[in-house]
């Protein structure tokens, strides 16, 4: 991309500098409509019609399928959580952690504990908030990172549908694991590599 027939530079910036978003952020766009086309109890699916600054109109199409928590859960003997997870959407199997929707009212640290408990059966005696990010724009979605340690085993509460088996890593092989697939599973691997960063696996 060029400005003027110049080529782009990239202005030099620390982390700290990055810290917060520009003030002018979405000057010049402007929201001229919000469609919701189709809604069901899992999801809603519709777009935003904007002029853009440059006078143009257009459709920005996105889903929200609600909030989603991804657990990192470290056994006292200082393994993680892996399961292999069938998943009919995608029609193959996914090297996963454990996790799940947000329920309304429920906090990213509840739901990861809940989902942990009926996915795996463990009990987890403590949990802390690692991280929480927007995965894409498409989706309308937040995405927590929970770690959850202090691990007692218990009877795991599955769905129907749920067709999973868990495994225990060494972690600080969990996230070349994930990797080894030939497509990683995202909510896995970022939850990973946050936990890794934090000096946790």
């Amino acid at each position: 991309m060029t400005d003027g027939g110049r080529p782009a530079e990239p202005t030099p910036a620390s982390a700290a500098d990055l810290d917060d978003p520009p003030a002018d952020a979405g000057a010049g766009w402007t929201r001229l409509d919000t469609e919701v086309v189709w809604e069901n109890p899992y999801f809603a699916a519709g777009y935003d019609e904007y002029r853009q600054p440059d006078g143009a109109v257009s459709r920005y199409y996105w889903i929200d399928p609600g909030d989603f928590v991804a657990v990192v859960a470290e056994t006292p003997d200082g393994e993680v959580l892996l399961l292999e997870q069938y998943d009919a959407r995608l029609d193959r199997s996914l090297l996963t952690v454990p996790g799940g929707a947000v329920d309304d009212g429920e906090s990213f640290v509840d739901a990861g504990v809940r989902e942990l408990r009926e996915e795996t059966g463990f009990r987890a005696g403590e949990a802390e908030l690692l991280e929480v990010f927007e995965p894409t724009a498409w989706t309308r979605m937040t995405q927590a990172v929970v770690y959850a340690t202090g691990l007692e085993p218990g009877r795991a509460e599955r769905e129907g549908g749920e067709d999973i088996e868990a495994f225990a890593v060494p972690a600080d092989e969990a996230v070349a694991a994930v990797r080894s697939r030939e497509v990683p599973f995202a909510a896995s691997l970022v939850s990973l590599l946050v936990a890794r960063d934090e000096g946790l696996l």
